[in-house]
């Protein structure tokens, strides 16, 4: 998950000692690093990650997953290739080649290792890598799937409020926060 427990209960002022909520919170936790992953269209763990890709006809390829940290396979056609005849773009998930990468359907297979180190609440856990705005957007997203539904405006005597219906999408700021 984007965040864990614990970090977004202190985000949210959530005492640390309340588990009354614990179960909801994990869950919609989950339920917002899926939807980010989804609207990213990219895993963010750090992982090994095998893809078969069209060639692009250019210079840079495109992988799904980033940052690239290395690259343990990779061959076009079935022929293995060096990994001195490309250089890897991290940051942006490309591998640049200087003679250009054929054009054709699925015919580059790569296996890499990508990603960030995600946020734990484990004594002895590695330190998160993770952009802390993907933690952040994970929290609001989680906080806005679990506020009561249903509600859209009150009216008390002459003072009336309409709160505005996001609808299914994501609320603006996480999209802000994910730069959809």
């Amino acid at each position: 998950m984007l965040s864990t427990l614990q970090r977004a209960k202190g985000m949210m002022s959530i005492p640390l000692d309340d588990t009354s909520q614990d179960l909801y919170l994990l869950s919609a936790l989950a339920a917002a690093s899926e939807w980010i992953e989804r609207e990213c269209n990219r895993s963010f763990e750090y992982k090994t990650y095998q893809q078969t890709l069209d060639g692009s006809g250019t210079q840079f390829l495109r992988l799904r997953n980033f940052p690239i940290h290395a690259v343990s396979e990779l061959s076009i056609h079935d022929k293995d290739q060096p990994t001195d005849s490309f250089k890897i773009e991290s940051e942006h998930g490309m591998l640049f080649k200087r003679s250009g990468w054929p054009c054709g359907a699925r015919l580059i297979d790569v296996e890499y290792l990508a990603g960030y180190i995600l946020p734990s609440d484990e004594i002895d856990a590695p330190a998160s890598t993770l952009p802390q705005k993907y933690e952040l957007a994970c929290v609001l997203l989680a906080q806005t799937l679990m506020r009561e539904q249903g509600v859209t405006s009150e009216r008390v005597g002459n003072i009336s409020v309409t709160y505005k219906d996001e609808g299914r999408g994501l609320p603006g700021a996480v999209k802000a926060l994910i730069q959809l």
